[in-house]
């Protein structure tokens, strides 16, 4: 498949398109697909098609995974929503469709809201990033080395869409996409605050990231590629692995008002 192609449909996800990503399961689900509310499903499905380095492959999508995926996504219009469960829909493709391992992350999705899923995009987006681009190499497998980094943001640019940081925070630690976090403030000169916010990665939070990304058979390279930004999601600005990267970075604008967490 060409790339104006590709690009065809994922701006139009026409029934031919639907075929080649979905297989037989898309016959087999066929009334209930119709159900759907469509401008949600059809964002899923562009989301999922994007995803596909080659949608001419011939794989299947997990009929498990795909019933599952579009009848808990299809009722939001939510970007990240689309992204998170178009990612987990292309990753359940596989030759004979049989594979339904993706069905976990369906879950976990489904369990969280918009905003949630967003704050973890950003964690590991931003951590993704910081990894690579200070060539630290982690075993993102192995708990002992991954749950002692940590990723540092200005809370108020994580409170900005975002609502209440703490508890959603908590929410993510509770369903292990997270190992622990802190909001506090740190002193600056003049009696001037920065309010932050640090946060303790899992391999479980990786192995999601790296899922919905359809990346999910690279989720070891984390430390060594970065997977990409989704498009229309917004991220912050200043992040860093340590509190003085943080401050380094956020001096560089002007300092965000302080807020009492």
């Amino acid at each position: 498949m060409s790339e104006d192609e590709k690009k065809l449909a994922i701006a139009l996800p026409g029934e031919w398109a639907l075929h080649k990503i979905f297989g037989p399961a898309l016959t087999e689900i066929g009334e209930d697909f119709k159900k759907l509310y469509a401008v949600g499903r059809d964002k899923i499905i562009a989301a999922a098609c994007k995803k596909i380095e080659d949608p001419d492959d011939g794989k299947k999508a997990n009929l498990r995974v795909m019933r599952d995926v579009l009848w808990s996504g299809a009722f939001t219009e939510d970007e990240v929503c689309a992204e998170y469960f178009g990612g987990v829909l292309a990753a359940s493709r596989s030759d004979d469709g049989k594979g339904d391992d993706a069905i976990q992350f369906v879950d976990v999705i489904k369990s969280l809201s918009a905003k949630q899923l967003q704050l973890h995009y950003t964690i590991y987006n931003s951590l993704n990033k910081a990894f690579v681009a200070e060539d630290q190499r982690v075993n993102v497998g192995k708990g002992s080395e991954v749950t002692p980094k940590q990723v540092w943001f200005s809370s108020i640019e994580l409170l900005d869409g975002l609502g209440l940081l703490a508890t959603d925070l908590n929410i993510l630690q509770r369903q292990g996409l997270i190992y622990t976090y802190e909001t506090n403030r740190h002193e600056l000169n003049e009696g001037q605050e920065f309010s932050y916010a640090n946060v303790n990665p899992t391999t479980f939070g990786v192995l999601l990231y790296a899922a919905v990304h359809d990346r999910l058979g690279e989720w070891r390279s984390f430390d060594q590629q970065n997977f990409g930004d989704f498009d229309d999601v917004l991220l912050p600005q200043h992040y860093a692995l340590t509190l003085d990267g943080l401050l380094k970075s956020a001096s560089l604008s002007q300092p965000p008002p302080q807020i009492k967490i």
